[in-house]
């Protein structure tokens, strides 16, 4: 098995290395792509090193309890376990399946009675809803990739898995979103980006997921569209679109399959105004904005896909440090950015079920 996985590796590299030389080729005919990018294939073949020095730091961050992170650590810890499972490893196989075994156990043991997963909310440094969301998330695909490769995995795993999505359904708010607490009190658009992205990992391994709940939560991004493209901070308070907001909005309308939706189209060319590389796109949110905007420019198709991932590529490449981690941005440590860091640049290798077209 562990030949496996060698080789696994080797293939999805080779996948990075082609598919993203054949768009850097494309946007250069474009004239989009920059003149000092160098020989192709070696500033490609710098992904699957940077991604691998990337999740070697966050392997090194790890704690004996498994969470990652000095803050936020449900959530930290649950994008950290979606990246070590994105480059191909499972829990117990591959260079990285013990850290995801330590993740998995640091989850299950961050889950309350009721079904809600976060850390000691008095410690001021809760993730909240945020981190309940990405937590879901990573069990559903542990779970399913799991179960799809032959290895077995607790039960538990997916008795925490109903009661997450059972605090999910309980506490949608009127509007159709989701807020930072697991109350139906108030609504806010990133939050309800994480959640239905998470529902629909749910719903890929097959367990039981309200359609109603769904449904309106889907509605609701809708909804939170504006004319020009950018998506509303909360329906029920209003506030102005971003970028970030934009990027979580489409990713996720494109996860449900509305491609052609014209609020999927509109947010696409917003997005599309905060490419790689620009002042603007490193503004606010920098780390959490290019996953959700690669994402959706990956699920969009082609046309998108070729005239974004270049240059997203490059700018990480240019932005990790010596020792394999990403700073700066939101979320006040390494182990954040670099987590998400890691998951951006292998959205194309398609190992997580949700990153599937």
């Amino acid at each position: 098995m562990a030949t496996l996985f060698k080789y696994a590796s080797v293939f999805a590299l080779l996948i990075i290395i082609l598919g993203v030389s054949f768009a850097l080729l494309m946007s250069e005919e474009k004239g989009e792509a920059p003149k000092d990018s160098g020989d192709l294939f070696e500033l490609n073949s710098r992904i699957g090193v940077a991604v691998d020095k990337g999740l070697k730091f966050l392997a090194s961050k790890q704690a004996k309890t498994g969470f990652i992170g000095p803050q936020y650590q449900v959530f930290v810890t649950g994008v950290a376990g979606l990246a070590f499972l994105a480059s191909g490893n499972l829990p117990g196989e591959g260079k990285y399946g013990a850290n995801i075994h330590s993740a998995r156990r640091y989850i299950v043991n961050s889950t309350s009675k009721i079904g809600y997963i976060c850390e000691d909310e008095r410690s001021g440094g809760a993730s909240r809803m945020h981190g309940h969301g990405f937590a879901t998330w990573f069990l559903a695909e542990l779970y399913g990739t799991s179960r799809q490769s032959g290895i077995e995995v607790e039960e538990e795993v997916k008795t925490i898995l109903k009661k997450a999505i059972d605090v999910i359904e309980a506490s949608q708010s009127n509007e159709g979103g989701w807020y930072y607490t697991p109350q139906k009190g108030g609504d806010e658009g990133s939050i309800t980006v994480c959640i239905v992205q998470a529902l629909r990992a749910a719903r890929n391994i097959g367990l039981s997921v309200n359609k109603q709940v769904i449904d309106r939560g889907v509605n609701y991004l809708k909804k939170s569209a504006n004319p020009d493209g950018s998506f509303k901070y909360s329906l029920g308070s209003g506030g102005g679109g971003t970028f970030p907001l934009a990027a979580g909005g489409v990713s996720s309308l494109c996860l449900y399959g509305m491609y052609d939706a014209p609020e999927t189209l509109k947010g696409l060319e917003y997005i599309l105004k905060y490419k790689p590389g620009t002042p603007n796109n490193w503004s606010s949110y920098p780390y959490y904005s290019n996953f959700y905007a690669t994402l959706a420019m990956f699920l969009a198709g082609e046309k998108y896909w070729e005239e974004w991932f270049p240059l997203e590529a490059k700018m990480l490449l240019e932005k990790q440090a010596a020792d394999g981690s990403w700073q700066g941005g939101e979320g006040g440590s390494p182990e954040y950015a670099t987590a998400l860091a890691c998951l951006t640049l292998q959205i194309p290798l398609q190992y997580l079920p949700l990153f599937h077209k």
